[in-house]
């Protein structure tokens, strides 16, 4: 396998880690900003596609179930504990992976801290398109999976591509 910049050194080792706090850190500050932000201001709408509104999740994705706080903590608290032992597991290489993995788990983090000391989760920005009210960690977590997917496609494709290139080869011997 041929070394490159994110699979050489302790740099390529903990990077993911680093992104894990660094995506824990934007939500927690961002959730401590909106809350000063909502007791000076109440919701505010941006413009015609964003507003700002103060809502608490006691549910889980988009509101759905809420008075489950206990048993969604579990679960993410499993599902985090999944997640971080199959980034661990995850050779440097795959560093599009690994770089959904760490979005993924800080902002699932981020999520977790609040069921954990509040029993809700601050959701503050609502888009015209009516997806949910989201907040920093939501998005982490989405684009996570999304690049985490993304991920194990393109090294699906690059078998198949080695595959056909080593088969095209065995057949013309």
């Amino acid at each position: 396998m041929e070394k490159n910049e994110s699979t050489r050194g302790w740099w390529g080792a903990i990077w993911p880690y680093g992104l894990i706090v660094a995506t824990f850190v934007a939500d927690r500050l961002a959730k401590r900003w909106m809350a000063d932000f909502f007791a000076a201001h109440g919701d505010t709408r941006l413009n015609a596609w964003v507003t700002l509104r103060e809502t608490y999740n006691r549910g889980v994705a988009f509101g759905w179930f809420p008075g489950v706080g206990v048993v969604v903590g579990w679960l993410s608290v499993l599902v985090l504990a999944a997640a971080l032992f199959y980034l661990w597991r995850t050779p440097r290489a795959l560093w599009v992976e690994r770089l959904g993995l760490a979005l993924f788990v800080g902002g699932a983090a981020g999520n977790l801290w609040d069921r954990i000391t509040t029993g809700e989760v601050l959701d503050f920005v609502q888009l015209r398109l009516r997806v949910g009210i989201f907040n920093v960690a939501d998005v982490c977590i989405n684009l996570g999976v999304i690049v985490l997917l993304l991920g194990m496609l393109w090294e699906q494709i690059k078998e198949t591509r080695r595959r056909k290139t080593e088969g095209g080869q065995a057949a013309e011997n």
